[in-house]
């Protein structure tokens, strides 16, 4: 079976499509797995999207409409919003881009974002240092790649096809002399609408307050409604050795600890959008803990990174129980914030502490009132800077 038709094939399948209906689709190369190791849904439509996405490139008002998205400051630009600039596509592009926009559809519906987000999908310039201020490359001619499946520390290769859809290899570590097209997910729309997602379903299982509502100006409160709170001033991570595929990394933290008035675990997830490279100093001044939130004036500060392969249901279902298994009906102590964090990490996808750097660090025990001044993490790797910060109520 062609490499193509049993990519689309799996994935139509996923979503309740029929066989006959990717049957019809012709395509001349030969099947192999994605390289990389073992694949997923997400990583078959990122290897199906950029074959598409390189054979589209032999229409002109594709190219044309390529080039305007990304001229400019513009690396990225989403499929779907691409594919709607190309007014009058030949009928091979017609056909890619109604095959791209289920492929969209079936991916957000497979990470549980449907709701969050309209596309997923998009096609991003990968410029060589030193190129930046060369002539525009002919995006006609230009290679498309995507991200390989498996675990990045173990990439060798990283597979592009060209405007025939012919295979061509690039090393995954050694940045190409050439610009490049990466067809892959919009890792910081997939955060945005992961983050909502997994928050709303820990607010329904019952692990997650809603954050202090400020008192309005005037208003008669017990300290007049000031909102105690922790201020992340700064934060370093580690060189992460990213493969030039990769991009910016999307970071994301779990703060937990117990909740004030009764015996369950609160957590919140928290986006990072601007924590992006290694070796770089970011002074963002977000907060990350409310404390009313938190009993005993203790939380844990955990860091993550974003994988393309997140399912977040999964994730916010994996977070609930395994909190609720490994702490089940506890008598309130101090130790049991520990035992939140263990859970947390518990939870997580296995693959996520196997040489990859998805799991970036740990804060234990981060106190209330306190400052840390260029504080390590657990795991060395993430270095903060944490004060208190008072909302003032208006």
């Amino acid at each position: 079976m062609q490499f193509i038709q049993k990519a689309l094939l799996t994935i139509a399948l996923a979503g309740g499509a029929s066989a006959s209906a990717i049957a019809a689709d012709r395509l001349s190369a030969e099947y192999s797995e994605p390289r990389g190791g073992q694949t997923t849904l997400v990583d078959q439509a990122k290897r199906y999207s950029a074959w598409n996405v390189a054979r589209m490139l032999d229409d002109p008002q594709f190219v044309k409409a390529l080039d305007r998205r990304l001229a400019g400051d513009a690396k990225a630009v989403m499929l779907g919003t691409l594919l709607d600039d190309v007014r009058q596509p030949d009928a091979q592009t017609k056909a890619s881009a109604d095959k791209l926009r289920f492929l969209d559809q079936r991916v957000r519906e497979h990470k549980a974002v449907a709701r969050d987000a309209k596309n997923l999908l998009e096609v991003r310039l990968y410029t060589p240092r030193g190129h930046e201020t060369a002539a525009r490359p002919d995006m006609s001619k230009l290679l498309v790649a995507y991200a390989p499946a498996g675990k990045r520390s173990e990439w060798s290769d990283v597979e592009a096809f060209d405007h025939l859809g012919q295979v061509q290899l690039l090393d995954a570590r050694t940045p190409p002399a050439t610009p490049v097209l990466i067809v892959g997910i919009n890792a910081r729309e997939d955060m945005r609408a992961g983050m909502a997602y997994v928050n709303r379903a820990l607010r329904d299982a019952g692990l997650q307050s809603v954050p202090p509502k400020l008192a309005a100006k005037g208003a008669s409160s017990l300290a007049t409604g000031d909102v105690e709170t922790t201020r992340l001033d700064r934060i370093t991570l580690a060189n992460s050795q990213e493969p030039w595929i990769s991009g910016a990394a999307e970071i994301f933290a779990v703060v937990s600890g117990v909740q004030p008035d009764q015996a369950k675990a609160e957590l919140s997830v928290v986006d990072m959008p601007y924590l992006d490279y290694a070796n770089t100093a970011y002074t963002p001044n977000q907060i990350m803990v409310f404390w009313s939130s938190y009993r005993y004036g203790a939380a844990n500060i955990q860091l993550f990174e974003h994988d393309d392969n997140t399912n977040y249901k999964d994730l916010a279902v994996a977070l609930s129980q395994s909190v609720s298994a490994i702490l089940g009906v506890f008598a309130p102590s101090y130790a049991v914030i520990g035992q939140v964090a263990t859970a947390i990490l518990q939870a997580m996808p296995s693959g996520w502490f196997s040489n990859d750097d998805d799991y970036v660090d740990s804060f234990y025990t981060i106190e209330r009132g306190r400052t840390y001044d260029n504080y390590r993490g657990a795991a060395n790797n993430a270095t903060m800077t944490l004060s208190p910060y008072l909302l003032r109520a208006q």
